[in-house]
C-alpha cells in the first residue's frame, strides 16, 4: 500500500471517528477509497477553518484547478492529493463543496431553512455524492438518497456545534426559527446563564434535529442500492452520527453544556441494531421524495 492510502487512513482514524468504526466492515478496496475522500474534504476543511488570511484566495485556487482539470496543481501547489477514483461526478460535487467553504469564511447568519438546506447541501450533500463514487455506485436515484445523508449529518454538526460556531461568528439554525439571536447574543446567554434564551435556542436545534430526522430516513432510503457489507457499514455510520442528536435531545437540548460524543458502548449497540436492520431490509424501490430538494433545484 502506498504512503498516501496509509496517511488517509490515519487521518480518518484521528479525526472521523464514527466513520473509522463504521469502515471495519468496507472491504479493503473500499475503505481505502474513503479514506482518501476523507482526506481530500479534511484537507479542504483545514484550509477553511484555518483563520488565515490566505485562506479564501486558497480555496478560490483549488476550485480553479478542479474547474480546469489541473489536478497536479492542487497537489503541487496546495500539498492536497486528488483521489484517484474520481470521475467528472466527483469533480462537480468537490467544486460544490468548495463553494460552502467559500461561504465559511464570512460571518454566517441565516436567515431561513432555504439557506440551512443549501449550505448542508454544499458541505455535506455532496460528501455523500463523493463516497458514491467511492463505493462505486453509480446509480443516479441512489446519489439522491446520498445527499439526503450528507445533509442529515451537517444538521446533526450544526446541532452539536451551535456554541462553537456562536464564538466564530457563525450562526446556521435560521434567524426565522430563534428570534434572529446573534451569535454574540448566544455566547453572551451561556456568560449570563440565561435561560430565556438557553429555551428559544433548545427549540431551535429540536425543529434542527427533528428535520434532519427526515433527511436520515429518507437516506437510509439509498442502502438498497449497496452490496450486504457496504450497506452495513454505511448504516451504521448514519446511526453513530444521529447519536449525537439523539444524546441532546435526551438531555434537552442542552447545547450550553459542551459537546456530546458517543462512547464505545453505545457505538457497538446501534453497530448490533444496524447490522440487524440491514440483514431484514426489504429491497422496495422507493421514490425520492421531491420536498426535500425544493432549495437544490439548481445545484442538482
Amino acid at each position: 500500500m502506498d504512503n498516501h492510502i496509509d496517511n488517509a487512513k490515519l487521518t480518518l482514524k484521528r479525526n472521523g471517528k464514527s466513520f473509522y468504526w463504521a469502515g471495519k466492515f468496507l472491504s479493503e478496496e473500499y475503505i481505502n477509497r474513503a479514506a482518501e475522500l476523507y482526506s481530500f474534504c479534511r484537507a479542504l476543511d483545514d484550509i477553511a477553518d484555518s483563520g488565515n488570511p490566505s485562506s479564501l484566495k486558497c480555496l478560490k485556487g483549488i476550485k480553479f484547478n478542479l474547474n480546469n482539470n489541473l489536478y497536479s496543481d492542487i497537489e503541487n501547489s496546495y500539498s492536497i492529493k486528488y483521489p484517484k477514483f474520481f470521475n467528472s461526478s466527483s469533480n462537480k460535487a468537490a467544486v460544490d463543496l468548495i463553494d460552502g467553504l467559500i461561504l465559511d469564511q464570512n460571518s454566517i447568519l441565516f436567515r431561513n431553512e432555504s439557506e440551512l438546506i443549501r449550505y448542508s447541501y454544499h458541505v455535506a450533500g455532496t460528501v455523500g455524492l463523493m463516497m458514491c463514487d467511492a463505493l462505486k455506485c453509480e446509480n443516479k436515484n441512489a446519489k439522491l438518497f446520498a445527499i439526503d445523508l450528507g445533509i442529515a449529518m451537517q444538521m446533526t454538526n450544526i446541532a452539536r456545534d451551535v456554541l462553537e460556531d456562536a464564538k466564530m461568528g457563525r450562526r446556521y439554525i435560521p434567524a426565522s426559527w430563534i428570534n434572529n439571536i446573534s451569535p454574540e447574543d448566544i455566547v453572551l446567554a451561556v456568560k449570563k446563564n440565561d435561560s430565556k434564551k438557553y429555551d428559544i435556542i433548545s427549540n431551535g436545534i429540536k425543529r434542527l434535529l427533528t428535520l434532519a430526522d427526515k433527511y436520515y430516513m429518507s437516506g437510509a432510503m439509498g442502502f438498497r442500492y449497496l452490496p450486504f457489507k457496504t450497506r452495513v457499514a454505511i448504516s451504521i455510520a448514519s446511526g453513530v452520527y444521529r447519536q449525537i442528536g439523539v444524546q441532546l435531545k435526551s438531555n434537552g437540548y442542552n447545547w450550553y453544556s459542551g459537546r456530546h460524543v458517543t462512547s464505545i458502548l453505545t457505538k457497538a449497540r446501534i453497530t448490533i441494531v444496524k447490522i440487524i436492520e440491514e440483514i431484514f431490509r426489504r429491497k422496495v424501490v422507493t421514490q425520492h421524495q421531491f420536498e426535500l430538494h425544493k432549495f437544490l433545484k439548481e445545484l442538482l
